[in-house]
């Protein structure tokens, strides 16, 4: 089963997002980081679940996204109604999880949270947002 921790935090640069993909003995195996200018967490951490899974389609059949914050979650595994802001790409994240055999978003425990958000903190100015450019590949898929 492959663990993926996803966090979007607010930092003096706008949101931070952190990402990474756990092997089953906790090493990181994938991650990724960006800082985006926008203030909404929610769209950042919907974006970094999409970009996590569409990265990682060959590394399981079965995943289990820990997310922060937690309503993203709620929404991503339907038990709460999704706020209409972020409906285009629930619906892309919707789709893309049935390339896996099951997949399971839960909000992120406090181990999880830290973890993507080390990553945020070491990775986010190695790499520039690319979120943009993997919803263009995304929605040619």
């Amino acid at each position: 089963m492959v663990r993926v921790v996803v966090s979007a935090f607010p930092s003096g640069e706008g949101v931070k997002v952190g990402a990474a993909v756990l092997a089953e003995d906790g090493r990181i195996v994938r991650s990724f980081a960006t800082v985006r200018a926008e203030e909404d967490l929610a769209a950042a951490a919907m974006s970094a679940v999409l970009r996590v899974l569409w990265t990682s389609r060959g590394a399981g059949r079965s995943v289990v996204v820990y997310v922060d914050p937690p309503e993203v979650a709620d929404w991503l595994g339907r038990r709460a109604p999704v706020d209409d802001r972020h409906l285009a790409t629930y619906v892309q994240v919707r789709a893309l999880s049935h390339a896996y055999r099951r997949v399971e978003f839960l909000p992120a425990g406090p181990e999880e949270v830290q973890l993507a958000r080390r990553v945020a903190r070491e990775r986010s100015r190695e790499q520039p947002d690319q979120s943009a450019d993997l919803l263009e590949l995304v929605g040619r898929a």
